[in-house]
């Protein structure tokens, strides 16, 4: 099966829009102190899952275009910033977002089913967005893989993250 561009976009607001829907169907609730420690805990994965999805995108138009780049994809290899300890700094934003927004509205099907949205985001990643940069960069990527992970909670990371913001 041929994996086209539009394709890689529609694939996550559907992963999105699939975790939503259970709660749609049957709106149970968080209440009290479990509702609050969701928004919370939203909040704070929210504010994770767009520095990563920012921080990722600034390094990518930043040092993964040539001069004269003709589509929105890379076409240069880059280990700045995040791309230093994870390799899809990005794409775990994405994964994350929909989960940040499931603890928000304090749900319980969606949050469980969040779950669910980040392992097909992370399957998605590793399956189709790995083999991409195979073939785009072939042995440089190789080597990337075997020094560094796809994705990272590690802290040291988010000090990574921040340099892309130092001028």
């Amino acid at each position: 099966m041929k994996i086209t561009m539009l394709w890689k976009f529609l694939y996550w607001p559907v992963v999105w829009i699939l975790v939503f829907i259970p709660g749609l169907i049957w709106p149970v609730a968080l209440e009290d102190i479990w509702l609050t420690l969701s928004r919370i805990l939203g909040v704070i994965l929210l504010l994770y899952a767009l520095f990563l999805s920012s921080s990722g995108g600034r390094v990518l138009a930043r040092f993964a275009h040539r001069d004269e780049h003709e589509t929105f994809w890379p076409d240069r290899f880059t280990e700045f910033g995040f791309f230093s300890c994870m390799r899809h700094p990005m794409h775990m934003g994405l994964a994350l977002f929909p989960v940040a927004l499931a603890l928000l509205l304090g749900r319980v099907l969606p949050i469980v089913g969040s779950g669910w949205g980040v392992a097909a985001a992370f399957w998605f990643v590793l399956q189709i967005e790995e083999k991409d940069a195979l073939e785009k960069f072939g042995d440089v990527y190789v080597d990337y893989m075997l020094r560094v992970p796809p994705f990272s909670i590690d802290p040291k990371c988010l000090r990574e993250g921040f340099k892309i913001w130092k001028g």
